[in-house]
């Protein structure tokens, strides 16, 4: 008798302990990639580095196409040390290079900075068509690109951007 008891009384801290265990594991499994530290882009890598990823790449080729399309706004040479703003948005690109969805990811608070980026990329719309192997099954490829905004209003995408100038 005395033993079922012992072991009845054991039970509860058991499923107590697994409940833990599995809490933990769930946690474990949502980190979030996009909030890893990242690499600085390299757009010519010195021989033996490794490559950019695919996304990098198109990345890269979207945000030429933004700067293109909004030369008038894109801040010569070096973003300034202590930017203005800085604003990050994810979008959804279909086969075509249409850009089909924009939404705010990252922000300070800046309304006007918020709206010249959306605008800017939408203006850019179409961009270019995404490879096949960046395509996911609803046919869109999805990327998160910064705007980096001096104080007069003009930007660069951090995908492409000059190095920020020296704070001295």
């Amino acid at each position: 008798m005395k033993a079922q008891l012992s072991r009845c009384l054991r039970a509860p801290y058991a499923t107590a302990w697994l409940s833990v265990a599995a809490c933990v594991l769930a946690v474990a499994g949502c980190a979030n990639p996009d909030f890893e530290s990242k690499k600085p882009l390299i757009l010519n890598p010195p021989p033996g580095e490794a490559p950019v990823s695919a996304l990098d790449q198109y990345k890269i080729m979207a945000a030429q196409r933004v700067t293109e399309v909004n030369a008038k706004e894109i801040t010569p040479g070096n973003p300034q040390p202590m930017l203005r703003s800085v604003v990050s948005l994810e979008y959804w690109v279909d086969r075509g290079g249409n850009v089909t969805s924009v939404v705010l990811y990252r922000s300070n608070g800046d309304r006007e900075a918020e709206r010249i980026a959306v605008a800017s990329l939408r203006r850019a719309s179409p961009l270019p068509a995404p490879s096949r192997a960046l395509v996911d099954s609803s046919g869109r490829v999805r990327a998160v690109e910064t705007w980096l905004f001096n104080n007069d209003g003009r930007f660069q995408l951090r995908s492409v951007a000059a190095p920020q100038i020296d704070g001295e």
